[in-house]
């Protein structure tokens, strides 16, 4: 994956990225920090297959950056859930970055286009529950099995000596909005890399998935940063696999954000905080009440049509101990606190607190130990939904076997630099409540993820 540069209050980041990269704010920009060509070192070494016959040096002289990546993501339930056993997945990132002013001369341009390709069995759904509330597996989804799948594929143009940045295309909102990079330190997409517990069932996309939008920053000084967005509310996620974008629209979805990025004391630790949040004007059914103000379980009329939503999170990291120049290089804690007002999101809230420590082993400053806990909390109108359809001996909602309340995951792993480019990390996950209810025991997740930046 590549490397992100804090610029001005923003830096680039895309999923599964390495441990050298900035973990501050999120912003769609083209992923390549500025690269030093003037070195005796390769400005490419960290990169497995490096600077082959100079052609990575003479793209980027050029303003293009080129983006491959492998990335594979092996689990197994070994106790609890719902059966023992083994998933494989992988996910191939390929995209191109082109800096239009190096390429033709226009002044603060850029171009970005990135899609996946991803393969494997889902871990969740076949082994740990009956449902994919929890993804252990951050790598997979998209349908499935797909040959290629569109990502990004958008402008942005810098303005105002960069502290204006106008991005528009085809991209997915959560690069922008609401992610907190350091959570992809983990396997877990509940923690990887923005709260789930607001984006699962909304139109507020996460990566891989995108819609058509368009996006404003302004960073009133160099540690702040203030954005907005406007984004198209669609029923295909982009489409399965391909280069399929939709243009119908359900409605509008219009994420906002502020954030703050300072540095304290002597040794400059970083810290990264945001507060935001989205409204959706898309219609959408409530999950209990009725249309005539009853219950839906025992009215049986259609359901109410909720005709806006939406979510806010506050949330951020801080740099406590430096253990190298890096700004990754220390102990880090990190924090997310979210809430969903939408009546027709299965989620209500979601509070995931992280500590991660990098380059504490002298020699190894790619190497990290991090351990995240997140505990999520259903919507209750879900829980009085599947209550009552439990009392009356109804079938419950979603086809789970107990009434869904809460679920949590607590995850530790440690990543081993290989070679360069090259990282292993071996993951370890508890999962409570796999299914957000009392039906199938704690699971016990456990395998490694092999990340190859080519």
């Amino acid at each position: 994956m590549t490397s992100a540069h804090a610029t001005t209050g923003s830096s680039t980041y895309t999923p599964t990225e390495p441990p050298n990269a900035d973990p501050g704010d999120v912003s769609v920009k083209p992923p390549k920090a500025p690269v030093d060509l003037s070195t005796t070192k390769s400005p490419f070494s960290n990169k497995a297959l490096g600077d082959p016959f100079g052609s990575r040096t003479w793209l980027h002289k050029k303003g293009i950056d080129l983006t491959l990546t492998y990335l594979t993501e092996t689990l197994a339930d070994v106790a609890g859930g719902r059966r023992k056993g083994i998933a494989y997945d992988h996910q191939i990132t390929m995209g191109i970055d082109i800096d239009l002013q190096k390429l033709i001369g226009a002044k603060g341009l850029s171009f970005r286009m990135l899609g996946v390709q991803r393969a494997g069995r889902d871990v969740a759904k076949n082994y740990v529950g009956d449902l994919t509330l929890l993804e252990p597996q951050q790598s997979f989804g998209v349908g499935g099995n797909v040959l290629y799948h569109l990502v990004e594929l958008y402008l942005q143009q810098k303005l105002a000596n960069d502290r204006v940045t106008i991005t528009a295309g085809f991209y997915p909102p959560n690069m922008s909005f609401g992610s907190f990079p350091l959570g992809c330190y983990a396997l877990d997409n509940v923690t990887c890399s923005h709260p789930t517990a607001v984006s699962v069932s909304s139109h507020w996309r996460s990566w891989p998935y995108a819609e058509l939008g368009t996006q404003v920053e302004y960073d009133p000084i160099k540690s702040v940063y203030t954005r907005v967005g406007l984004f198209q509310d669609t029923k295909k996620d982009g489409g399965i696999a391909g280069f399929t974008i939709t243009t119908a629209s359900l409605g509008i979805m219009i994420p906002m954000e502020i954030g703050w990025n300072p540095q304290w004391g002597r040794e400059k630790l970083p810290g990264h905080y945001k507060i935001g949040g989205y409204v959706d004007t898309s219609d959408n059914k409530d999950i209990y009440e009725s249309v005539t103000g009853e219950p839906i379980v025992t009215s049986h009329a259609p359901a109410r049509i909720e005709r806006q939503r939406g979510a806010a999170y506050i949330g951020g990291d801080q740099m406590l101990f430096r253990f190298g120049p890096g700004p990754r290089d220390g102990l880090i804690l990190m924090g997310i606190a979210t809430d969903a007002t939408g009546s027709s999101l299965p989620f209500r809230h979601q509070y995931t607190a992280g500590l991660v420590a990098q380059h504490f082993i002298s020699g190894r400053d790619a190497d990290y130990a991090s351990i995240f806990f997140s505990n999520l909390q259903v919507n209750p109108n879900l829980t009085r939904t599947q209550e009552l359809q439990q009392d009356l001996g109804i079938k419950l909602q979603n086809g789970v076997h107990a009434v869904e309340t809460n679920i949590q995951v607590l995850e530790m792993n440690y990543s081993f630099k290989l070679y360069s480019g090259i990282s292993i990390v071996p993951d370890l996950q508890i999962i409570f409540r796999p299914d957000a209810g009392d039906y199938y025991k704690n699971a016990v997740v456990t395998g490694f993820r092999i990340l190859a930046d080519l």
